[in-house]
């Protein structure tokens, strides 16, 4: 996952990029770039680590007061010389850099790699850089990606910003314009920063699956390629955006409480911790992942949430690290309990996901060594059962051994691999699709229903 952004603007161009770029941090924590362009050249600032390290001293000699296009993106991966994320490639007439967010399936070394070399073939059959972009994607229906290109156009001495989605719309993609500027990120929060600082944007919304958007010389041109057929991430709600973002019209943060609501409900918690409630429950949130379901919660059960687990915020996301042990290690030295919330308490944990069950694991055990009587572990979204479609395809999946089973079944069965943890209770399918409102054939479950939506 990459988080993506790009700014059209004659006026302080690079800065509006560098503090957009900052917003999308969360979808990629490895490395992090730009490319520049304007009417002479397109360049590119690239390395690992977060934006903040990235975008040091040195970027000050880099950055041009000409340039009116910069993309940019936070990546999951590394970025070095020999990788692809704002790669630029070379044609005869353009130079060109993409950022990406998103999957195309193929034997090329990364996705980057596969949708230039398709953009690079249909700009040698003679098209112009919009028509083959066009191309490509009606090339690749069987991909999903939302897409920011910094295009320098040498014939014409003038650079384009071109943004695309795929038709399914799965990875999000948000854009505003305030005059002759624009500006498309992955998410729309990192554009409330911008109005933060001054902007008065006159249109704002999310870009529409399967169109291309294309702004040049100060004006935007919208293209619908593909026909519409959504089919967006629910994990987008469930983690993958800030809460402070609005995806398809609704806010992140109110579907992440009301998937605590629907947990409530779900299981009958009024009932379960009738006895408990007052000074001897704690309702606590896997940070940060876990606060607005935190919060759900504890509404819906009548108690006030609390903070019981704190986060270094200094280190990256252990999901993402594949040596169990490691990650292990790694989610020790991240949380650190808060003793006093949860000594001699039962503990009421929330969180979006169980994916492996190591990091879970983890936090249960400290809890118990910080005081709790008992942890309970209440996970907003269902049983995940199979790998997304980017995924290896035998990624270990905590409840992936269980599926057939009830809801409640499967938890105490996920509740029995992990000695910590006394209970484990998951929403349903249901419970999150009416949580987030958007009709259900306009949401990709597939990672917990199956259902695929590239073969409807």
């Amino acid at each position: 996952m990459q988080g993506v952004i790009g700014v059209y603007s004659r006026e302080d161009a690079s800065t509006k990029s560098i503090h957009t770029l900052y917003g999308v941090q969360h979808r990629g924590q490895e490395s992090s770039g730009v490319t520049s362009a304007g009417d002479h050249s397109l360049r590119t600032w690239k390395g690992r680590g977060l934006v903040s390290a990235v975008f040091n001293e040195k970027y000050a000699a880099f950055s041009h007061p000409s340039d009116y296009v910069i993309i940019g993106s936070a990546s999951g991966e590394n970025a070095d010389a020999s990788y692809a994320p704002l790669e630029s490639i070379d044609n005869d007439r353009y130079h060109f850099s993409l950022a990406l967010d998103g999957y195309f399936p193929g034997e090329k070394i990364s996705n980057e790699h596969v949708i230039k070399d398709s953009i690079v073939k249909h700009l040698n059959e003679g098209k112009d850089f919009v028509e083959a972009l066009k191309a490509a994607m009606k090339s690749h229906r069987d991909s999903y990606y939302c897409l920011v290109i910094a295009v320098w156009d040498r014939k014409e001495k003038k650079s384009l910003l071109v943004a695309a989605r795929d038709e399914r719309g799965i990875r999000p993609l948000y854009m505003a314009r305030n005059g002759e500027s624009f500006y498309v990120a992955s998410e729309s929060a990192p554009i409330d920063v911008l109005t933060n600082m001054g902007e008065d944007f006159i249109e704002r919304k999310d870009v529409i699956p399967g169109s291309i958007l294309v702004v040049e010389d100060g004006k935007i041109i919208e293209d619908q390629v593909l026909e519409p057929n959504k089919a967006v991430c629910v994990f987008e709600w469930v983690y993958f955006s800030r809460p402070d973002s609005v995806v398809e019209g609704k806010t992140v943060h109110n579907a992440r409480k009301r998937f605590g609501h629907g947990l409530v409900d779900l299981h009958d918690l009024n009932k379960g911790y009738a006895e408990d409630k007052g000074n001897g429950l704690a309702v606590i949130p896997v940070p940060d992942s876990g606060r607005s379901v935190s919060t759900g919660t504890a509404e819906a059960l009548g108690v006030t949430a609390d903070e019981g687990v704190i986060k270094n915020a200094y280190m990256g996301r252990t999901y993402l690290i594949d040596d169990s042990e490691y990650r292990k290690v790694a989610s020790d030295l991240k949380h650190n309990i808060i003793k006093e919330t949860v000594k001699g308490k039962k503990v009421v944990l929330t969180d979006d996901s169980i994916v492996r069950g190591t990091v879970s694991e983890s936090i249960a055990k400290n809890l118990r060594q910080a005081g709790a009587t008992e942890v309970d572990f209440l996970v907003s979204y269902a049983p995940i059962f199979y790998p997304c479609f980017s995924d290896p395809i035998n990624k270990p999946l905590a409840a992936k051994a269980f599926k057939g089973k009830s809801s409640e079944e499967i938890g105490d069965l996920v509740a029995g691999n992990l000695p910590s943890i006394d209970n484990v209770r998951y929403n349903s399918e249901e419970k999150i699709l009416e949580a987030v409102g958007l009709p259900p054939e306009h949401i990709c479950t597939y990672c917990i229903s199956g259902y695929d939506p590239f073969k409807e």
